[in-house]
């Protein structure tokens, strides 16, 4: 797929505009070293996810290719194809079979919902609230070779915590899970509940998540100033331990069946860090692109876009903005206190 730099499409709105209102809902925890937490949001993060990923999306395909999540990294494969490795790894703890209906909740531009499609047989229908998500969904899926795949591969606009009927009817999917998109809520009960809704009596409802790990101490002025890096430079919310995420499933009606960080389970088996994509990067690209090198290199060329007037005005403080989310994610990480890798495989109780 042909990846353009970041800040070369024209957004609906001006990028620089977007940004502005983004901040306004991390007001007070958008700068380096406040110590400030983003203040509670009553609408759930939705507006403020919409516009992070109008913003970000280009950055992302730039740097990541169309998986925007982290995973473990094997040394003899790319960084793709290790990404690819723990999302068919993910389908299987799933139990993704041929023709299972299956919901995306957060699908992104939809690479993993491809490939796991792909992988599965399962039909997919993906959904996202940021509406250049599914235009690029929709681009790539038409560019696509096999057309039993493009059968399999759907998307909507819509919200998670309040799933449209007509694309998400009432015990009408055999599973649905979120990958690495259920902390961009702040409260996670209601789009847990939405996917208990929509999926069968029985089925799972699972999550690959961004999780603060066991270790994390809410009292450690550092490890809270890395929370908020993340928070602010990731749309994210909220972020809390597995304990305090297993009973926002409850809450929801789920029965958590499993829980682990799939990270440190690959480690165990010989891989390499997910943290490894943002320090020094595990290939090429990923060094130019991902690595903290590469995301220098990239603001340094968004500088110098931005100033000729090829880049729209705004770029750069969306790479800054990123960079919050890079640092902290990459430092918390190796200090064993984060993770965006903990799976957690729940069930809808039978009737």
């Amino acid at each position: 797929m042909k990846v353009d730099y970041p800040g070369k499409w024209t957004l609906d709105d001006q990028r620089a505009d977007i940004l502005g209102k983004f901040d306004n809902y991390y007001e007070g925890a958008s700068e380096w070293e406040s110590g400030n937490q983003p203040a509670k949001d009553e609408a759930n993060n939705k507006d403020a996810a919409e516009r992070y990923f109008t913003l970000i999306t280009d950055f992302f395909e730039y740097g990541w290719g169309d998986a925007f999540h982290m995973s473990p990294l094997k040394n003899g494969y790319s960084f793709k194809a290790s990404m690819a490795y723990w999302e068919n790894n993910f389908a299987l703890h799933m139990g993704l079979k041929p023709d299972m209906k299956v919901a995306d909740l957060g699908m992104g531009i939809g690479g993993p919902l491809r490939r796991i499609a792909e992988f599965s047989g399962a039909n997919i229908t993906g959904l996202t609230n940021c509406h250049y998500h599914v235009k690029r969904a929709n681009l790539v899926t038409s560019r696509l070779e096999s057309d039993w795949l493009k059968e399999r591969c759907h998307y909507v606009v819509g919200d998670y915590n309040s799933l449209p009927l007509d694309s998400f009817p009432d015990n009408y999917f055999d599973a649905a899970y979120f990958l690495e998109s259920l902390s961009h809520s702040e409260d996670r009960v209601p789009p847990l509940s939405e996917a208990r809704r929509v999926v069968k009596p029985g089925g799972i409802v699972a999550g690959w998540q961004w999780m603060l790990r066991p270790s994390f101490n809410y009292s450690d002025p550092y490890h809270m100033e890395l929370k908020r890096g993340m928070e602010y430079g990731g749309g994210l919310r909220n972020l809390n331990k597995p304990a305090e995420r297993h009973v926002e499933y409850q809450k929801a009606g789920l029965e958590v069946l499993e829980s682990w960080d799939m990270g440190m389970q690959a480690i165990e088996r010989g891989w390499n860090g997910w943290w490894t994509s943002l320090t020094t990067g595990h290939d090429i690209p990923s060094m130019l692109t991902s690595s903290h090198f590469g995301r220098r290199l990239t603001m340094w060329t968004v500088w110098v876009l931005e100033t000729i007037g090829v880049a729209e005005k705004g770029t750069l403080r969306t790479a800054e903005m990123l960079e919050h989310c890079g640092y902290s994610a990459a430092v918390a990480g190796e200090m064993h206190i984060f993770t965006p890798t903990w799976v957690t495989i729940s069930r809808v109780p039978e009737k």
